[in-house]
Order: structure tokens, then C-alpha cells, then sequence
């Protein structure tokens, strides 16, 4: 429920500026390796995980940009490519590769694409073709899922992506999360608290 909430409170930030944009994979991609959009209820733990991974895909020798795609909202003005990834991934890298032309990698809940330089890669695309959708398409199975096929379409390319070394307190996210929670609550009592002292004293 908590962390409903907290994709609820990030999407009502999130959704107005994908809604003013055609496409708004394609400024994230311009700056950074992945676009992930808060409907996909990834934690920031998985995200960073992510990151790590195209960071080691590149030092191995294979590069490659990915954009989670959970809903019609994360489309923007194109929502007609929704569950449409092996059009939308030429359409991504087309827009990317005036300043990016390296691959791009789409993931939505119905499956995988991949493009480079604004086309279609055909022999990656049939190594994608293999693999199952992320079923549910959210969290760390989204996570897990995108990873795999990473690894997929690296290894074809003759890369193979070392293991990424284990964080301690990798799991803890949720504790971080409860520790913001207990913080705001604290915050709250206290306040409430002084409000009590402040109307006793004026009573008195």
C-alpha cells in the first residue's frame, strides 16, 4: 500500500510532463542509459541495479539504452506504439540518433525490441524473440527480466557481462522507505504536539 502511494504521488508529477512531450523516452535516453517511468513500481534499489549493468554491458564492449514502457502514459503523445515495441523501437532510435546511435531497447508488457541507428536489428531482435515477456510487468521482476535480456543480447554480440558484485543492504529499500514514513510521522506529532502546548498556554 505504501509503496502504491508512493508511485501514485510520483506519477501525478511524472504523467503531466509525459503527457506534454511526443516522446518522453527519448529526452531521458538523451541523458542518461535508462528511462524508468514510476508505473513500472521498480525500487530505487532495482533501478540502481539496472544502471550498474549498462554500466558493465559498456565497459565489456556492448552499449546499449534501455526504456521501460508499462503504460500508455509513459508514451506520451505516441500512444499508438503502446504494446507496439518492435515499431517503437526503430521510432525511439530514430529520434536518439542524431546525438545517440547506439542500440535501444524497449520493454513492454507484451514483449522486447531492439533497434540501432534508427533500424530495426534483425539477428538481436530473434534472440529477444525467444524470450518471455516480464510476467507481472512491474518491480523486481520487471528488474530481473530486463537484465536477462541484456545479458541475451550481449552474449550474442560475442560480450559476456560480469556478475555485478552484491550490495549489503540490498534488500533494505523497504526499510529505508518505513524510516521516511516513521521520520513524516514523527514530524507530524511533534507538530501536533506543539499545537496542543501552544492552545493549553493560551488557555491558561
Amino acid at each position: 500500500m505504501r509503496k502504491a502511494l508512493v508511485v501514485l504521488l510520483l506519477a501525478l508529477v511524472f504523467v503531466p510532463l509525459a503527457r506534454a512531450d511526443g516522446d518522453p523516452a527519448s529526452d531521458y535516453l538523451l541523458q542518461q542509459a535508462s528511462f524508468v517511468p514510476p508505473d513500472t513500481a521498480m525500487s530505487a534499489y532495482d533501478t540502481n541495479e539496472l544502471n550498474a549493468l549498462l554500466r558493465a554491458a559498456k565497459a565489456a564492449g556492448y552499449t546499449v539504452r534501455v526504456a521501460l514502457i508499462a503504460s500508455q502514459y509513459d508514451m506520451g503523445s505516441v500512444t499508438v506504439l503502446f504494446k507496439k515495441p518492435k515499431l517503437y523501437a526503430p521510432f525511439l532510435s530514430q529520434e536518439l540518433k542524431f546525438l545517440y546511435k547506439g542500440r535501444v531497447l524497449v520493454v513492454m508488457p507484451n514483449g522486447y525490441a531492439i533497434a540501432r541507428n534508427g533500424k530495426s536489428d534483425a539477428a538481436e531482435q530473434a534472440v529477444l524473440d525467444k524470450l518471455a515477456p516480464p510476467s507481472p510487468f512491474a518491480g523486481a521482476t520487471l528488474a530481473a527480466a530486463t537484465a536477462k535480456a541484456i545479458r541475451a543480447v550481449a552474449a550474442h554480440a560475442g560480450v559476456k557481462v560480469a556478475a555485478l558484485p552484491k550490495v549489503k543492504g540490498g534488500s533494505s529499500s523497504s526499510t529505508n522507505n518505513d524510516r521516511v514514513y516513521i521520520g513524516v510521522g514523527a514530524l507530524v506529532l511533534l507538530l501536533l504536539a506543539g499545537g496542543v502546548t501552544i492552545r493549553r498556554r493560551r488557555q491558561a
